[in-house]
C-alpha cells in the first residue's frame, strides 16, 4: 500500500522529571533524551513500520536538528524527496516535560513545519494520504483537495477547519 504524510516533523526534547512543575516553579533532576517527532513523522514512521510504502512531504531547517529528526525515517526507507530544507527557519522542536506517571506538558516551536506551503505538494496525491493540523491549515486543505484516495486526517491540535475537509476526510 503506498501512503503520502504531509505533515510535521520535529525533534522532540524530553525531560523525565520526578513531577511536572506548577505555572512559573523550577523543578530540577530531569533526565533529558532527544528524539525523531512531529505528528507527520511519527505517522509516516508508523505506516513504513506496519508494511506500507510511504513518502514524507514538510520541512526541516539548514540545521543539525534537522538530521537527528529525520534518521529513524531515513533508516528505515521513507522516502523522504518531498522534505525541503528551508535556509531561513530552524527545525520544528517539541519541548516535552514528563512526569513518572506519563503525564507531560507540551510546548511547539513550529519552525520550518509553518513554511510548508499548498506549491510544495503535488498536484495530485495518489493513494492514501495522512494529514494533521501541525502545518498551515492551508497547505492541510490543499494536500486533501488533491487527494485521489483514502483521506486520514489526524485533527491536532484542535484547529478550525473547512466543511471540505471534514467531508472529504474518510476517517
Amino acid at each position: 500500500m503506498r501512503i503520502t504524510v504531509v505533515g510535521s516533523i520535529n525533534l522532540d526534547l524530553v525531560a523525565t522529571a520526578p513531577r511536572l512543575p506548577a505555572p512559573g516553579e523550577t523543578v530540577t533532576g530531569a533526565a533529558l533524551a532527544r528524539y525523531p517527532g512531529g505528528k507527520g513523522a511519527n505517522q509516516a514512521y508508523a505506516a513504513e513500520k506496519l508494511g506500507a510504502e510511504v513518502s514524507l512531504i514538510g520541512r526541516v531547517g539548514n540545521d543539525a536538528m534537522a538530521g537527528e529528526a529525520l534518521a529513524l525515517m531515513s533508516e528505515l526507507g521513507v522516502d523522504l524527496a518531498g522534505v525541503e530544507v528551508d535556509v531561513a527557519a530552524p527545525t520544528g522542536v517539541a519541548l516535552i516535560a514528563v512526569d513518572p506517571t506519563g503525564e507531560n506538558q507540551i510546548v511547539v516551536a513550529a519552525g520550518a513545519n509553518h513554511l510548508v506551503t499548498p506549491e510544495q505538494l503535488p498536484q495530485r496525491i495518489e493513494g492514501a494520504l495522512i494529514v494533521q493540523l501541525e502545518l498551515p491549515i492551508e497547505t492541510v486543505e490543499a494536500a486533501v483537495g488533491r487527494a485521489t484516495g483514502f483521506v486520514c486526517a489526524n485533527l491536532a491540535p484542535a484547529a478550525p477547519v473547512s466543511e471540505a475537509l471534514l467531508r472529504r476526510a474518510d476517517l
